[in-house]
């Protein structure tokens, strides 16, 4: 596959590496409320991975082996993402609905069961129906697999320049390791998205129109729909309502507009736009949240 060395990616995935990363150091630098914040909704868009492939394998992705193969170990290490996030807020003492219990590096995975539960259960209805749509969807139109790849690919984008975003605001030296780390295994994600929908893109005019009038009218940005609108709206204002989040947001739009027949989409200025009017609106939305525990600390066992 032209721009992406799928053989290498399968040969060398493995579980997030953590070697050396100081956890120790963790609880000596403050994680402001809303890092804390930010980092509760990537630890469960993370660890809400493995619904995504559900959807995916309900479509005719699954009768091919490059994809499958990829989403195989794709899936394994986004697991391993959000325990990472899981670790880290468990060691600075933040404690996270529903159970507010803490998490400690000898606790069994997976180290939140009850909130990866209670946040499918919240999904509900909605999850149900979007599967059953992506499945007749994929039943109908030929390349539907050109869609959801593209979809991956913006998805993977935006949550690569999420990370680097919050490494430009922390001040917190272990997060930052950290991130780097994730991002080394979001930039192949990302690779292989961005080389499926171009080659899928570029194989006709239904897969390029098809994409498109969904992304038009149905996308949203990632995490959207298995949080609150509120929570995907905070983190849009902390990590791009600045010039050098605007700017980022301009540069992804760039990039998801190279593809073929996607030219002139801003998906992302629009989707900041929208979320920035409705916390000027609702200002107190800003800090109101249903997990207002991610907020709060407890002392962290020893």
């Amino acid at each position: 596959m032209e721009g992406f060395d799928l053989d290498r990616y399968l040969r060398t995935s493995r579980k997030l590496d953590l070697t050396g990363l100081d956890w120790d150091d963790v609880s000596r630098h403050p994680v402001q409320p809303w890092e804390a914040r930010c980092l509760a909704y990537m630890m469960d868009i993370e660890s809400h991975t493995v619904v995504y492939l559900r959807d995916l394998l309900a479509t005719r992705a699954a009768d091919e082996p490059d994809v499958t193969a990829f989403l195989s170990c794709w899936v394994y290490e986004e697991l391993w993402h959000g325990e990472a996030f899981s670790r880290f807020l468990g060691e600075a003492g933040h404690r996270l609905e529903p159970d507010r219990l803490p998490v400690a590096a000898a606790d069994p995975y997976p180290s939140r069961r009850q909130r990866n539960a209670w946040i499918r259960r919240a999904v509900g209805r909605g999850g149900a129906f979007g599967h059953l749509a992506t499945m007749a969807g994929s039943a109908v139109v030929g390349d539907f697999v050109a869609l959801h790849m593209t979809w991956g690919a913006i998805n993977e984008l935006s949550t690569l320049t999420g990370y680097h975003r919050l490494i430009a605001r922390t001040e917190h030296p272990v997060l930052v390791d950290l991130l780097g780390r994730i991002i080394k295994d979001e930039r192949r994600h990302f690779a292989f998205y961005r080389a499926q929908a171009r080659l899928r893109l570029s194989r006709g005019r239904q897969a390029r129109k098809v994409t498109r009038w969904a992304l038009e009218r149905l996308w949203a940005p990632v995490g959207t729909g298995v949080r609150p609108q509120t929570e995907t709206d905070f983190v849009i204002g902390e990590l791009f309502a600045g010039p050098a989040g605007h700017k980022a947001v301009r540069e992804m739009d760039g990039v998801i507009a190279d593809l073929p027949g996607l030219g002139g989409l801003r998906l992302f200025d629009d989707a900041r736009t929208a979320a920035l009017a409705r916390l000027q609106r609702e200002p107190e939305d800003a800090w109101r949240t249903s997990d207002q525990s991610a907020l709060s600390t407890a002392p962290k066992p020893r």
